[in-house]
């Protein structure tokens, strides 16, 4: 049950942010990129560098809103949505290579054994990471280089304004293809995408 409850509250935050491909004009909301939300990156710190459950974490977050007067309505499964699905972005921002957030979710104490696991081996959770984007000479060969702020005029000829609608176009028209991909890449079964749609909305 618990594990359903975090797929809900994932489902909220994904509906929440579909406002991705409105005009800027039109957006409502006024919410930050993710990885500039202070409660964002205050998450990873206690998940990743301070190995906080995520009801202390959730208890943390409550106490501070408290202390300025807002709603303190977090709960574990929440923080744990948030987790999930905006640590990436925090981590990518600050050039943090290798980050995968699957490496937190299920940390390890010392009087505690990993799921199915009784013989004590240390969590590889926390290890250390390529930090330093400029200097991962290593990993150079195999990254791939972004375009330059001069360069982004480009945009705005003729042939790559089409070229940005057709991908935004055959996105959308297999996006139930990659979610089938990344199922697989989670779970090493690879499902229908009509019948992983059939799920989410039964959610």
């Amino acid at each position: 049950m618990e594990g359903l409850e975090r797929a809900r509250a994932i489902k909220v935050e994904i509906e929440n942010n579909i406002s991705v491909l409105q005009p800027q004009d039109k957006k409502t909301s006024k919410r930050r990129f993710v990885q500039e939300d202070p409660e964002n990156q205050l998450i990873k710190t206690l998940r990743t560098d301070q190995h906080k459950t995520w009801n202390e974490i959730a208890e943390y977050l409550n106490k501070e809103r408290r202390n300025v007067g807002e709603a303190a309505d977090f709960t574990d499964v929440a923080v744990y949505s948030r987790f999930v699905r905006n640590t990436p972005p925090i981590a990518a921002t600050v050039g943090e290579i290798g980050f995968d957030p699957k490496d937190y979710m299920h940390l390890r104490y010392p009087n505690q054994n990993m799921y199915g696991d009784k013989t004590g081996m240390i969590s590889k959770a926390g290890k250390k990471r390529v930090k330093n984007y400029d200097n991962a000479t290593e990993l150079k060969a195999n990254m791939r280089q972004q375009v330059t702020p001069d360069e982004h005029g480009d945009l705005e000829t003729a042939e790559k304004t089409e070229q940005l609608m057709d991908a935004v176009a055959k996105v959308e028209r297999n996006f139930w293809i990659l979610v089938a991909d990344e199922m697989e890449r989670a779970t090493t079964r690879l499902y229908q995408p009509d019948e992983l749609a059939s799920r989410y909305h039964a959610i």
